[in-house]
C-alpha cells in the first residue's frame, strides 16, 4: 500500500484545532420552475444555517417532510432532479461547492465527503460481490493491487474480523448490520473530512444499532471525521450528538448543545418530538380476566431452515422449544434481535408457516386437529399486522376495496349495503376520514397507510391481532398516535395482542408481559416492567443497556 493511502487511516488534527468541515449558511432548497407550479412556492428548506468541525457530531432532528433528510441532500450534492438550491451557501472541506461547475463539484465532494443511507439494502449492488463495490469506490487509476488491499484495510476499519469471507461475499449473505458496516466502509473509501449518516440505524435491532453507532463514534475520534448525524430517534441524537438542530416545516427551530436543547427545550415543537418518546408516553392500565381460560397456547415449537454454510448446507434453527400462553385479553411482547424467531413464532401462530414440532392451540383446539369450518373461524379471529405499511397494501386497490376484500374473502355476514357501511366504521375506528376511501396507498403518509392496515386486520371481528414491528418504520408523533390506537382498540374490542418489537420503549409501553428471545429460545419471561426494570438474563441486560438515550428518557 502506497504511504499516502496509509496516512489516510491516521489519526487527524484534534477537534477544535482546525477550520470547520462543513459551514451551511441560509440554505434555501425548492422545487425546480414548472408551468403548474406558482412562481410564489414555498420552499421545501429555508434558512438553514449549520457548522461541523472536525471530530465533532451534530444532529438534524425532525420528523418526515421536515426538511431534514433534503438538507443533507443538498450539502451531498445528491438532490433529486425535481429539487433545486435556491440560495444560500455550502463550504465543504474548506471549498465552497454550490457555484462550481457540476463536475468539479462532484469531483470535490467524492473525495471530502461519505454517505451512509438509512437501509443498507438498497446501497449495495446485489449482483457484485462486496469486494469489487469497495473497489469500485476508490479513486480512479488505483492500481488493482493497491485497490485489494485498501478493500480489506477498509473492511478491518469498520470492525469486521472474516475479512476474507466478507470480501467474497453477495449483499444478500451478510446480516443487515454487517451490510451497513460495509456501506460505512464504502462511504470511507475516499479517505473523507465529513460523513452524512442518514437513519443509518433506523432498520437495526437495538444491539446492531449500538454497534454501528459505536463504531461512527469510533471512526469520529480516530480519523477526526466530522458527523452529521440526520435521525428521527431522540435517544440516538441524545447519545451520539454534541450540538443538534430541530427541523420542522424546513427550517431550523431550534438549535444548540444536546444536552440543553433536550433537558430544557423552548420551542413548542420540540416539546411535541419528546413527549413523543415511547419511554415518556403516559400507559393507561387494560385489566385481564384472571379467570379466563388461555386463547392461545405453544408447546415445543420447532422450526428450522436450510441455510448455506462453510461445508454446504446447513439446517438453522429459527425456533427450538418455544412455550408460551397468552390469556384473553392479554398483550404479550416478544423481543429479541434479528434471527432471534420472533418473525417466524408470528407466521406460525398465523398459519402463514408450518412448524417442525410442536402445537399451536387456539381456544383450546389444536390448529392440526381443526376441521374446514373451524379453520375458517380462526382465520377470521387471527389477523396480522405487518412491518411495512408501504409493502404491505396492494397499490392498485383503494382503501374502501382493501378492506371490503377480507369481508368478501372471510364471508362476513352484513346486510344488505352493510359492507360499505363496515368500510366506514373501520376507518372511523382507526380515525382516517371517510373521504380516504377512494384513495390509493401512494395517496397516504406510512402513518395513514398503516392505520389503513390495522382496520384491514379488524375487519372479522379478530379476537387475536400479531403485530410484527408495527411501528418501527413511523415517526415518534405518528408512532405515538398508532400506539395510542392499539392501545385503545384493545380496551375498546376486548383485544388480544401478539407484540412483536426490538424496541423496548413500545413494549413497555403497550405490553403487559414480555417473552425474551435468543436464537429460537425463551430466555427471559415476566412482567413487562419487572423484566425490562431488572433483567435477569445476561442478554435481556445485554438488550437494555443498548437502549439509546436511557438516561436522557
Amino acid at each position: 500500500m502506497s504511504t499516502d493511502t496509509s496516512t489516510a487511516l491516521t489519526e487527524r488534527t484534534a477537534p477544535g484545532t482546525a477550520a470547520p468541515t462543513l459551514v451551511v449558511r441560509d440554505l434555501v432548497v425548492g422545487l425546480r420552475p414548472q408551468r403548474h407550479e406558482p412562481p410564489d412556492a414555498l420552499p421545501l428548506v429555508r434558512g438553514v444555517d449549520l457548522t461541523v468541525r472536525p471530530g465533532q457530531s451534530v444532529g438534524l432532528v425532525g420528523e418526515s417532510g421536515s426538511g431534514k433528510t433534503l438538507t443533507a441532500l443538498a450539502v451531498a450534492g445528491l438532490l433529486p432532479a425535481a429539487v433545486h438550491v435556491q440560495g444560500g451557501t455550502v463550504d465543504v472541506a474548506g471549498r465552497e461547492v454550490l457555484g462550481l461547475p457540476e463536475r468539479e463539484a462532484r469531483a470535490h465532494l467524492s473525495g471530502h465527503l461519505g454517505v451512509v443511507f438509512q437501509n443498507p439494502t438498497p446501497s449495495l449492488n446485489p449482483r457484485l460481490r462486496i469486494r469489487t463495490q469497495l473497489r469500485d469506490a476508490l479513486p480512479a487509476g488505483t492500481a488493482r493491487r493497491d485497490a485489494a488491499d485498501r478493500a480489506a484495510e477498509l473492511v478491518r476499519l469498520v470492525g469486521i474480523d472474516d475479512v476474507d469471507k466478507t470480501l467474497a461475499a453477495f449483499p444478500h449473505e451478510l446480516s443487515g448490520g454487517l451490510n451497513q458496516r460495509v456501506v460505512i466502509a464504502i462511504a470511507l473509501a475516499r479517505s473523507p473530512q465529513l460523513l452524512i449518516a442518514d437513519e443509518p440505524t433506523t432498520a437495526l435491532d437495538v444491539s446492531v444499532q449500538a454497534q454501528v453507532l459505536d463504531l461512527i463514534d469510533d471512526l469520529r475520534a480516530r480519523l477526526g471525521l466530522g458527523v452529521l448525524l440526520v435521525s428521527h430517534d431522540i435517544g440516538v441524537i441524545a447519545d451520539r450528538t454534541e450540538h443538534v438542530h430541530v427541523m420542522s416545516g424546513g427550517v431550523v427551530v431550534e438549535s444548540g448543545p444536546t444536552h440543553d436543547v433536550l433537558a430544557d427545550p423552548q420551542h413548542e415543537y420540540t416539546r411535541r418530538l419528546l413527549a413523543a418518546v415511547p419511554s415518556r408516553l403516559t400507559r393507561t392500565p387494560v385489566a385481564v380476566a384472571a379467570d379466563e381460560s388461555p386463547q392461545l397456547v405453544v408447546r415445543d415449537l420447532r422450526r428450522s431452515f436450510a441455510v448455506r454454510g462453510p461445508g454446504g448446507r446447513v439446517r438453522h434453527a429459527a425456533l427450538d422449544g418455544v412455550d408460551l400462553t397468552v390469556a384473553r385479553g392479554q398483550a404479550l411482547g416478544i423481543v429479541g434481535e434479528s434471527g432471534s424467531g420472533k418473525t417466524t413464532l408470528a407466521r406460525i401462530v398465523t398459519g402463514l408457516e408450518t412448524a417442525d414440532h410442536g402445537s399451536v392451540e387456539f381456544e383450546g383446539t389444536d390448529l392440526r386437529a381443526q376441521n374446514r369450518g373451524q379453520r375458517r373461524d380462526w382465520r377470521r379471529h387471527v389477523q396480522y399486522v405487518f412491518q411495512d405499511p408501504y409493502a404491505s397494501l396492494d397499490p392498485r386497490l383503494t382503501v374502501a376495496q382493501t378492506l371490503r376484500e377480507p369481508l368478501e374473502l372471510n364471508h362476513v355476514d352484513l346486510p344488505r349495503g352493510g359492507v360499505d357501511r363496515r368500510v366506514d366504521e373501520l376507518l372511523d375506528e382507526v380515525e382516517l376520514p371517510r373521504a380516504f376511501r377512494h384513495r390509493r396507498p401512494d395517496e397516504l403518509s406510512g402513518g395513514q397507510r398503516q392505520r389503513v392496515g390495522i382496520a384491514r386486520a379488524l375487519a372479522s371481528e379478530p379476537t387475536l391481532v400479531v403485530a410484527d414491528e408495527p411501528v418501527s418504520a413511523l415517526d415518534l408523533s405518528v408512532q405515538a398516535r398508532i400506539l395510542a390506537l392499539l392501545a385503545r382498540l384493545r380496551a375498546e374490542r376486548g383485544l388480544t395482542y401478539l407484540f412483536i418489537s426490538h424496541d423496548l420503549g413500545v413494549v413497555r409501553f403497550l405490553c403487559d408481559d414480555v417473552v425474551v428471545l435468543r436464537h429460537g429460545r425463551v430466555v427471559e419471561r415476566g412482567r413487562t416492567e419487572a423484566v425490562l426494570e431488572d433483567p435477569q438474563h445476561p442478554y435481556t441486560r445485554a438488550l437494555v443497556d443498548a437502549v439509546p438515550g436511557r438516561a436522557f428518557a
